[in-house]
């Protein structure tokens, strides 16, 4: 069951394509693929089960910077103005305050929200002042807080809790189900176009395939790494976020589309970026959590 957990954390992180992607036949791609995944995953699995909360933390603060990063990225290339650098930086900065204080709970993440939101509009108004333009930039700079350090956040969060280092690979199992069960379905049975204008190879099949799939992971994860947990509530937070995910890819697959951009980044080689390979987690996370709170 580990070893089984393991792979399909490897398959979605690292493996398989992405639905919207084109398939890549050539060997050298796949051997960068494998490769990747060889050297990444074994440490990925380290870090959350044996690492320990100060290296967890570090590096899931790691991941938020490297996808703030590729966020900024994909905004500049929608935008006709030269961004400020300092700005973004201050940006990046900031989403250090949620991500590394919801190691307090709760309470530690939305206080770093607000701070990180205080410092960035403190930094426009006392660095820039009333420039044309420039306030328009921080609803773009929280919309990265929102979609990207509050998920992550989440994470952090989740680690604290009891059994938490289960309920994070419980997280990590419920996306990587879904992308892999839906990319299954979708190849094999995929005739219904789910959202054709954001990404024209998700089929409503493949969204199916991976409810099913979740659930049934969810379920064989619950008897081995939760027993002290109640099999219906786990069986409903796998069932939400098995609808939720999804959303995610969506999401980060029409910013892409508005800026005309394929990858987030070349930060894994033959896999794109840190975004492409966390959009859906980012919308499930803050589920699970909520899930974990307030029903199991």
């Amino acid at each position: 069951m580990a070893a089984c957990g393991i792979f399909l954390i490897g398959e979605i992180l690292f493996f398989h394509e992405k639905p919207d992607d084109p398939v890549e036949t050539e060997t050298d791609m796949h051997g960068t693929r494998w490769l990747t995944a060889i050297l990444a995953l074994p440490l990925l699995v380290w870090l959350i089960a044996a690492g320990g909360p100060f290296l967890f933390f570090l590096t899931i603060f790691a991941v938020a910077l490297i996808a703030q990063s590729e966020y900024h990225y994909i905004m500049d290339a929608r935008s006709a103005l030269a961004p400020e650098p300092e700005l973004r930086w201050v940006a990046r900065l900031g989403l250090s305050f949620p991500v590394l204080f919801s190691f307090w709970g709760l309470a530690g993440l939305f206080a770093g929200l607000c701070l990180a939101f205080l410092a960035l509009a403190a930094f426009c108004m006392f660095r820039f002042g009333p420039r044309p333009g420039l306030l328009s930039a921080i609803p773009g700079e929280m919309q990265g807080f929102l979609w990207i350090a509050f998920p992550v956040a989440c994470l952090g969060v989740l680690r604290m809790t009891d059994h938490g280092i289960a309920w994070v690979f419980f997280t990590l199992l419920l996306v990587a189900c879904g992308d892999t069960g839906a990319y299954y379905a979708g190849r094999f049975f995929g005739k219904r176009k789910l959202a054709p204008a954001i990404s024209p190879a998700k089929t409503l099949e493949g969204f199916f395939g991976g409810v099913i799939l979740t659930l049934a992971m969810a379920f064989l994860f619950k008897i081995f790494f939760l027993p002290s947990f109640s099999m219906l509530p786990v069986l409903f937070t796998a069932l939400v976020t098995a609808f939720v995910a999804p959303m995610g890819d969506l999401f980060e697959s029409m910013q892409k589309r508005l800026s005309s951009v394929k990858d987030s980044g070349t930060l894994l080689p033959g896999h794109g970026g840190m975004l492409d390979r966390i959009d859906a987690l980012l919308f499930a996370a803050p589920v699970v959590l909520i899930m974990r709170i307030w029903v199991c």
